[in-house]
């Protein structure tokens, strides 16, 4: 039984009672808390579980996919993104998503999976042994079935991680002309920029453009009067001497959080010293983007008075 406890990766039910572990083991692994359950008969030790909706899902779906034991099915869509390291926030992770090439063009869904076919050429890759769609096929099906800002985010992560290119995504929005989504995945294709380093970057850019503000020079290198650099930057409006910062909170918890904080604070100062205006704000600020933009717009005013 000691095994049990050394499980790194999401098993079945079925798989550990294949591997020689009876019912008993199990029900007592768990009430132990040597296991605890993801999904229903998906188990894992809380030891390698760090608790993202990344992970979560994709120990899930690579645990669903094995389980079904069939040669031409990899995971898709969401559950694709996920194994390939990409964010899922905003994205409906219920059910883990399959693609089967060797079924009749449809869907057939049950209460934990749902599996897909069309009459697309495949494009399956294995990614760290999980057979799943190609990258590009990946954020195509994302864009043309899901909210626009969170397919945004996996588009900009895929390319700012180099796992495809804006030439492979057309590649693949010409393969879903007559497809539904069609015109959703353009325009989410047209709003990429792989320079955008973090979801939170990603949704700030589009919500503030979406509500007017010009669109902003990214991952910008600032440097001072005497030629010595200041900070790299995530948003520039340059004409109006605006940094924008989108700051993700968990930065500033732990034992290097005051550190952190002094560093922004000589960092912020130094900006400010060199003429630029800094605004900074996190997941808080932008769910309520309106007030976000009023507060970079008076900024932005005081810049140009």
């Amino acid at each position: 039984m000691d095994d049990l406890f050394r499980i790194e990766h999401a098993v079945t039910r079925l798989e550990l009672l294949a591997r020689g572990h009876t019912a008993y083991d199990i029900r007592m692994a768990l009430q132990a808390g040597h296991l605890i359950t993801l999904s229903r008969g998906v188990l894992i030790s809380p030891t390698f579980l760090d608790e993202s909706r990344e992970q979560r899902h994709r120990e899930i779906a690579a645990a669903r996919l094995r389980s079904t034991a069939i040669p031409h099915r990899a995971l898709a869509g969401v559950s694709a993104a996920a194994t390939l390291g990409l964010p899922i926030w905003g994205l409906d992770a219920q059910k883990v998503v399959m693609v089967d090439a060797s079924r009749p063009p449809g869907t057939r869904s049950s209460t934990v999976t749902r599996i897909v076919t069309d009459g697309r050429p495949p494009a399956l890759t294995v990614f760290e042994g999980v057979p799943v769609t190609s990258p590009a096929r990946t954020v195509i099906d994302i864009a043309r079935c899901s909210s626009r800002i969170p397919a945004i985010a996996v588009g900009d992560a895929a390319l700012h991680a180099g796992l495809c290119t804006v030439t492979d995504l057309e590649n693949e929005l010409d393969l879903i002309a007559k497809m539904t989504g069609a015109e959703r995945a353009r325009l989410v294709v047209s709003q990429l920029n792989g320079l955008s380093e973090s979801v939170l970057e990603s949704r700030s850019r589009i919500e503030l453009t979406d509500r007017g503000l010009p669109m902003p020079e990214l991952q910008v290198n600032l440097y001072d009067a005497w030629g010595r650099w200041i900070a790299r930057v995530d948003f520039y409006w340059r004409e109006l001497q605006t940094v924008g910062e989108a700051d993700g909170e968990s930065k500033y918890h732990g034992e290097n959080g005051v550190a952190v904080l002094r560093r922004e604070k000589g960092r912020s100062d130094a900006l400010t010293e060199s003429g630029a205006r800094p605004v900074h704000w996190g997941w808080s600020d932008v769910d309520d983007a309106d007030g976000l933009v009023k507060r970079i717009r008076r900024v932005m005013a005081h810049a140009a008075a």
